[in-house]
This record gives structure tokens, sequence and C-alpha cells, in this order.
């Protein structure tokens, strides 16, 4: 499995990048088949001590692929089933804490994906008002943990897939401006399940051989979408004349996941 780190670093004073600096890993909770437990790894990497404190926080995904929080509890949220603790640490520098996790499941609950949020923030009592932050982290499975540092939150998503489906996503178009040489790709999200995978674009080479255009885009649909539009870029180095002659863009589940067993969805255009 890859390892991807995506250190979040705000605009503050440049004395404030020394402190608490948070690594939370994963940066996901899936709850499938009969898994019952999980946990959450905090550690301090900054050079001074540092308290976090833990809550559940609701978010909703937008038309446009942000998320936006929402208030009081969510139809589909999964805190009724999950319990977690502790929900407040204190960790000094290079100290590290497990938070477990545990699913209390229901016979009555009807099948579906149920999904929160638990937000962890550095708790500075001497600047409160610098707690707070509207944004949360919505990463794709691979990715395996995410650096925050002294006075900032992030938030992770809690994920119970009470349900005997898969996961799946179809690619209904792609669309390429020689202008802006980006591809805008519509993925329709199918079942009740989000989507959490990765974009592959690739052409043929002059061998004949499968050659990949872009990085892996990531893609993250939640069930309240049905669908979301992805726009990649392509740099100076990916030919106009190479892109006319027709690309192949694929959904797979995983990174480097791109091979007949992993492959979900594939669309092929002359662009």
């Amino acid at each position: 499995m890859t390892k991807l780190v995506l250190s979040i670093l705000f605009l503050l004073p440049t004395a404030a990048w020394s402190g608490a600096v948070l690594l939370i890993h994963p940066t996901l909770v899936l709850f499938e088949g009969n898994e019952r437990s999980a946990t959450i790894t905090l550690t301090n990497r900054g050079d001074q001590t540092g308290t976090f404190e833990m809550s559940w926080i609701e978010y909703t995904m937008t038309a446009k692929g942000g998320l936006t929080r929402m208030d009081g509890i969510a139809p589909w949220s999964v805190q009724p089933y999950v319990r977690y603790s502790p929900r407040r640490v204190t960790l000094a520098p290079a100290e590290s804490q497990v938070i477990k996790i545990a699913l209390r499941r229901r016979k009555d609950v009807a099948p579906g994906e149920y999904y929160s949020h638990v937000r962890v923030l550095t708790n500075d009592r001497e600047n409160p008002e610098k707690n707070e932050t509207k944004a949360a982290i919505e990463l794709p499975e691979n990715t395996t943990s995410v650096t925050i540092t002294t006075r900032t939150a992030m938030a992770i998503p809690i994920i119970w897939r009470n349900s005997q489906e898969s996961s799946g996503a179809t690619i209904e178009s792609a669309d390429f401006d020689p202008q802006t040489r980006k591809l805008t790709i519509d993925v329709r999200r199918h079942g009740h399940l989000s989507v959490r995978g990765f974009l592959y674009v690739f052409d043929i080479a002059p061998d004949g051989t499968r050659r990949r255009l872009a990085e892996p885009v990531p893609l993250v649909i939640y069930p309240n979408l049905d669908g979301k539009t992805i726009a990649i870029a392509f740099d100076e180095e990916v030919s106009l004349d190479s892109l006319a002659k027709g690309v192949t863009v694929m959904y797979a589940p995983k990174l480097d996941g791109v091979n007949q067993a992993t492959v979900f969805a594939s669309y092929a255009a002359t662009l």
C-alpha cells in the first residue's frame, strides 16, 4: 500500500510552525462485513506538548464535491451506532495515543451506508477562536495519514456499510478542451454506497503499450450525490496530437490498482 502524508500548513506567523503537530492515522475508518472494531492513532510530531479534543460533526457533500457542515444529526449519521474513546488526549512530543472505535450493530437498522466525521482539534485556551475551522479532510482510502499543525482542526469520516452490495461507478462521458488542456469527466455513482477510488487516463504509446497521461486523481462521491464532474489538466509534455487520437479513462477502487481484476468502469473516447 502506498503511503501518502498530507501536511496542512495554514498561514500563521513563523513562530507558530513550532509547537504540537498532530499526525492522524488512518484518515478513514470503514466498517464492512462483520467488522466491529477499529483504531485511530494520534501522534504528536511537534516539539511541544499539545492537548487535542475529538467530537462528532456532520457533513454532506455539495454538487461541486465540497463538504458542508450540517446542524444536528443527519439521517445517515453513524453516531448512534459507534462509540470511541478517549475523546481528549494530552501528548508530549513523539508521544502517541490509540483511539478505540467500536461499532454497535443492530438488526433493526435499514440497509445502507451510515457515516459521520470525527473532528480532532487543538485545545488552544488562550485563542479559542483559532480552534475552529470549516475544513474537513476527505481523502481516498489508500491515503494512510494526515498531519495537522497547532491551532488547526481536521475531520475524518467514520463509515458503516450496512449492506451486501458493492460500491460502483460508471464513467459516462469525457470531453477535452484543447485551449485549457483539460479533460472533463462525468462519473455516475450507482447503488446506495459512496464511491472512493481513483481515476486514471491512458492513451496508447507508439509501441502499442498503454501509457498513463496523468497522476491518479482521487475520486470520492458521497451517497447523497448521484454523480460528480472531475477536470484533469494535462501538462505541456502531453501532446495535443496524442490526445486527439483518443484516451481511455478508468476508475479503480485502489491506488495503482488498474488491472482486469480491479477496474470498475472504463470509458474510451476520441477527443
